[in-house]
């Protein structure tokens, strides 16, 4: 599962990030060549922490978004785009014009709301003033904000990583989650792996050692067995049994 919580601890985990950095470079992996060099990494940080956090289909829709007007519109597609800041609320997705118009074409800017008191708005934004830090913002240079679908929003928030989708393992996939995963996997006395180096990202070792781990609950079958219970791919009941922490 996944939520706002996933998504603002994503978020803070990469508060002081500088430049160039690892947001641009997982980007720039997911979407070739064209996003080359230094290129401006706001919007970028808010899809890496979506597709870091199991909030991809809530937050991009399953996509990738560098251009903030880009995105600012497929919220609009989407109705789910507010203008300026009434009900605005943590985890919302806040696009700034610094011209101070709320035309999505103007847009400038964006970043992940954290809080909100009064007229000011709290947020960490990635690529201000080249870095990743929070910010204190009012009305007066916000266009407006998209309002995700996230999952499991109004769950409260536990030590542990809550079940991401099925869909979140996939061979290539890159996240700390894998990594915390990993190492709850060595702990329980279910290590096959065969290296211990890229731990944070999903592989064949991942799946023969949570298939280990889903027969030492008791299920059967292994991973040369496609459709048995072993099969190494996560779900909810042994996710939830692993207790993987939050980094």
């Amino acid at each position: 599962m996944s939520g706002i919580e996933d998504m603002v601890n994503q978020a803070e985990l990469d508060l002081g990030l500088g430049e160039p950095n690892k947001i641009q470079k997982w980007y720039r992996d997911q979407n070739g060549s064209a996003f080359s060099g230094n290129f401006p990494w706001c919007d970028a940080s808010i899809t890496y922490w979506a597709w870091h956090s199991g909030n991809q289909n809530a937050v991009t829709y399953g996509g990738y978004y560098a251009l903030t007007t880009a995105h600012a519109h497929a919220f609009k597609n989407h109705s789910q785009w507010h203008k300026d800041i009434a009900g605005i609320q943590r985890g919302d997705i806040v696009f700034f014009d610094w011209g101070g118009t709320d035309l999505k074409a103007k847009i400038d800017h964006v970043g992940l709301v954290t809080g909100v008191s009064g007229s000011n708005i709290y947020t960490i934004e990635g690529n201000f003033d080249d870095k990743c830090d929070r910010h204190t913002r009012r009305s007066d240079v916000i266009a407006g904000y998209g309002r995700p679908s996230y999952v499991h929003s109004t769950e409260p928030r536990t030590g542990f990583v809550t079940f991401p989708g099925k869909s979140f393992f996939v061979m290539g996939r890159k996240s700390p989650i894998i990594a915390a995963m990993h190492a709850r996997l060595v702990a329980v006395g279910c290590n096959k792996y065969e290296t211990q180096t890229n731990k944070d990202t999903w592989g064949t070792g991942d799946l023969k050692s949570y298939s280990a781990w889903q027969q030492k609950l008791g299920f059967h079958g292994s991973v040369a067995q496609p459709g048995s219970d072993a099969d190494g791919i996560p779900g909810a009941e042994t996710w939830d049994k692993l207790k993987v922490p939050r980094t």
